[in-house]
């Protein structure tokens, strides 16, 4: 997998694949594949668990199409490739979507890269059991959410899928971060790392991604993407991961 276009293919398939089996262990889920617009819905009424993904030349039409099968009520994303922005630029303004100045990358880690021992007092473990599962959900209620909610975004079958792994991170022996690796076949992706406001800048965040790398690895994926916020993208660059490809996401709070 050489070329640009192949990897862009590849961190596509592996972003849409994962909201897929986001919404396949979702009691109310539901997936929608039409026309190059990839459409999935968990019922989960936060923004980010529901949208709409112009991946591949598409009309106004078809994506409007594509919003509307989500309901009237739903909070949802709008990805749009960044090539792809001039003919959608009217549908965001007519449906009055939030907007963000940053351009998501996806980034794809060079083949070279090799993965380091964490820090000083950093530790991961990927989720196996109950208790271990109890420790992932809490980290994440910790960070804004409900111990409800978590459980709603990573329900007991979603973390016993053959193709998922969930981790959590460790600092001083304490539960403090997470991060997830999906399979889509022979590529991997890094999702929900995510670190305690307390336990940052400590290497927590970048453990928990190099071990959803490793977890990617051992499932049998040779390519590993990540989508980056902006406050991880040089992070993420340090690393070895490389842009391939950016999405412009909009939002119905």
């Amino acid at each position: 997998m050489d070329s640009n276009r192949d990897l862009v293919a590849a961190a596509d398939r592996n972003l849409i694949g994962s909201f897929r089996k986001l919404a396949e262990h979702s009691q109310r889920g539901a997936v929608r594949e039409r026309d190059d617009v990839f459409t999935f819905r968990t019922g989960l009424p936060i923004a980010l668990f529901n949208g709409c993904i112009v991946h591949r030349p598409s009309s106004v039409e078809d994506a409007r199409d594509a919003l509307d099968w989500l309901g009237p009520e739903l909070p949802y994303e709008l990805w749009i490739r960044e090539e792809l922005l001039d003919g959608f630029a009217g549908l965001v303004g007519e449906l009055g979507l939030d907007t963000q100045d940053w351009l998501t990358p996806q980034m794809v880690l060079a083949p070279s890269a090799t993965i380091p021992d964490p820090g000083s007092g950093v530790a991961t473990r990927v989720v196996v059991d109950e208790a271990s599962y109890e420790e992932f959900t809490g980290v994440f209620a910790a960070a804004g959410g409900t111990e409800e909610v978590a459980r709603r975004v990573f329900p007991r079958s979603f973390v016993a899928d053959p193709d998922v792994r969930c981790i959590t991170a460790l600092l001083d022996g304490r539960p403090v971060g997470t991060s997830v690796a999906i399979r889509t076949g022979d590529v991997a992706g890094v999702y929900a790392v995510g670190t305690l406001r307390e336990a940052r800048r400590r290497g927590v965040g970048t453990a928990a991604t190099w071990s959803a790398v490793a977890a990617g690895r051992a499932l049998g994926s040779e390519t590993i993407v990540l989508q980056s916020s902006a406050m991880g993208f040089r992070v993420y660059e340090a690393m070895g991961f490389q842009t391939v490809v950016r999405y412009a996401i909009y939002a119905r709070r």
